[in-house]
Formats: structure tokens, C-alpha cells, sequence
């Protein structure tokens, strides 16, 4: 049985070990936070709200949410991962440049709720991103430039690596605020909430990437990225954990795609069947295939010699074709 998506998602907010974003291809802030952090957790009707000293999140959705669960291949010849997206129907884009919106007055935080903020116009569809700050000058080189497209001012994207301002995610279903540093260009972001900022990515004015299974017309308004199976939240890998795919299958059995699960039935069966794996009906559809060797390297990783033969045949082409093929 479904519950409702924001006591979903509240009760998986709780759990520190899992990650959440928000955000449109090449554009988007992240949220996690460790188990030792300190942490500020309000819940009242409908809303949720988390705060820690390197960022926060409030879910408070404006419009009924769809939970859509996948897997995904990962390049390592043995392993996957998982997501589980809120979605919403996508609008109609906003003009994609700078937009003042005012002092933020529902940020998270009290003391944030004078600073301006601003879009920057690289979100689609029900994802915006802005920065929020009371840097006097970039205050004032962001007004200048409202109406422009951020990526062609270079001078701007100079101002924000001096003023620091705090980045802000908006979607139907909340925000996700980052208190952390903007790393330069050539560094690396820091551990835990953190945003990236992609112009070739942007470019393409798409929702998500094209490896995200998302039914036509809908686009993640909030993701949550469960415990992992394979690696911790830092992404250091560890050996399997069966407990950890086993909470996921749960939530993957409720809102996977159909499509999908008749994929895993399918190669389920065929692999206990005793069958040869090279008579198979093998899925003739990308997605089918990525779901059909993950199916594979889900029984491996459980223990099940039956489909190691069929990993031999199956599961030889690189992560990264097959995805992207």
C-alpha cells in the first residue's frame, strides 16, 4: 500500500544515510549530512525542514507528487544504483536569464530572510536556481545584469566566486538551500551539500538526463538517492549490502515503472529456468537491456551461480555504451 509522498518522504528525511536533490540537467544543489552532524528537524502540516551548519531543506509540496523508482548502471562491472524522484508535470520554461525575486523571505532560516535573492535563469521547467546573498556588490552587479543570460557574464560568475552567496533550489515540492563554498573551476566541491552548475549541460535545456527513466511529460520536482548497496555517501565502496538493496526493492516494487518490473521478472525466470542464455529473449530496448544486466548483477551479488553465464554473455558491454547508446 501507497502512503502519501511528503510521509515518504519525511520518514526517509530522517534517515541521515540517505541524499537528496534538487535540481534540472546541469543544474542542481544536493543535500546530505552526516550521522554525528548537528541537526535543527521542525515538522509540522505538510511541512518538513532540516538544518545543519552546511545547508537545509524544507518540503512543503504545492501540488500532488508522483514517486517514480529506478536503477541505474553503474561502470564498474559489478555494481548499480538507485533513485526514487517526486515528480510534477513539467510547465512551460521561464525566460532563462537573471530575475530578481526579492528579499527570501521563506528561506529556512531566520537570518537569511532579508537577503535578496535572485534566479539565475538555468533551471527548466518547475526547478529554479538562485543565489541568495547581502553582498552589497553582487547585489548590485546581479541587478545590473537581470534580463541577461547568466553564462555569457563571465563577470558575474567572478563576483559569486568572491561574495560567496548561498545557493537556493526551488521546485513544487521545496528547496534545498547550500550554505557551503562555490568551489573554483578547477576544484572540487566539498563534502556534503553542495550544487553544480554545468553550461554544456544547461545548454541542452533538458529536465534530466536521458539515462533517468521519467515517463514523458513529467520532471523530478525532489530525488531522493537511498543508502547504497555498494558505496557509502561519500561514494567509497564497500561489499554488497543486502539490507540496504532490500529497503530499496521495497520502494522500487511501489513505484517502479511496469515496464521494468516485467524486465526482471522475465530474466528472473529465464535465469532459474535452467535455460541456455544464449537461445534468451534478450530486451531488444535500451532501457530493457540496463535493467535486464542489472537484474543480473543483483542475483550475482545475492549469490546466484545460475547467472554467472548469463553475465558472461550479457554483461560484457562498457556501462557507459550502453547508457548512452
Amino acid at each position: 500500500m501507497q502512503i502519501a509522498p511528503f510521509d515518504l518522504i519525511a520518514h526517509l528525511a530522517e534517515d541521515p544515510n540517505h541524499g537528496w536533490s534538487i535540481g534540472s540537467f546541469g543544474a542542481i544543489g544536493e543535500f546530505v549530512r552526516d550521522q554525528e552532524e548537528p541537526v535543527n528537524i521542525v515538522r509540522s502540516a505538510g511541512r518538513f525542514e532540516l538544518t545543519t551548519p552546511r545547508g537545509a531543506m524544507r518540503i512543503a509540496p504545492e501540488t500532488p507528487l508522483t514517486g517514480i523508482a529506478w536503477d541505474s548502471l553503474s561502470s564498474d562491472d559489478e555494481s548499480w544504483g538507485h533513485a526514487l524522484a517526486f515528480c510534477t508535470g513539467r510547465p512551460a520554461d521561464a525566460p532563462r536569464v537573471i530575475a530578481a525575486l526579492g528579499p527570501d523571505a521563506n528561506a529556512i532560516r531566520a537570518e537569511d530572510r532579508n537577503a535578496a535573492l535572485f534566479d539565475l535563469g538555468v533551471g527548466v521547467g518547475a526547478v529554479r536556481m538562485c543565489v541568495r546573498t547581502h553582498d552589497a556588490a553582487l547585489v548590485s552587479a546581479l541587478t545590473m545584469a537581470e534580463g541577461r543570460p547568466i553564462l555569457s557574464l563571465t563577470t558575474i560568475m567572478t563576483e559569486m566566486l568572491r561574495a560567496q552567496p548561498h545557493r537556493v533550489l526551488l521546485s513544487p515540492a521545496g528547496r534545498i538551500e547550500v550554505f557551503q563554498p562555490i568551489p573554483p573551476p578547477d576544484g572540487k566541491s566539498p563534502i556534503g551539500p553542495h550544487t553544480h552548475l554545468l553550461p554544456k549541460l544547461i545548454a541542452t535545456n533538458r529536465a534530466h538526463s536521458s539515462n533517468i527513466p521519467l515517463p514523458d511529460g513529467l520532471q523530478a520536482a525532489l530525488t531522493v538517492h537511498p543508502r547504497s548497496p555498494w558505496r557509502t555517501n561519500l561514494g567509497e565502496r564497500h561489499p554488497f549490502d543486502e539490507s540496504a538493496d532490500a529497503a530499496f526493492l521495497g520502494l522500487l516494487e511501489t513505484y517502479g515503472l511496469p515496464q521494468d518490473a516485467a524486465v526482471r521478472e522475465a530474466v528472473r525466470a529465464a535465469v532459474r529456468s535452467g535455460a541456455a542464455p544464449d537461445h534468451a529473449d534478450w530486451p531488444d530496448s535500451r532501457r530493457g537491456r540496463i535493467v535486464a544486466r542489472i537484474m543480473l548483477r543483483r542475483m550475482a551479488a545475492a549469490g546466484d551461480e545460475l547467472a554467472r553465464p548469463w553475465r558472461a554473455l550479457y554483461d560484457r558491454i562498457p556501462a557507459e555504451a550502453e547508457e548512452h547508446g
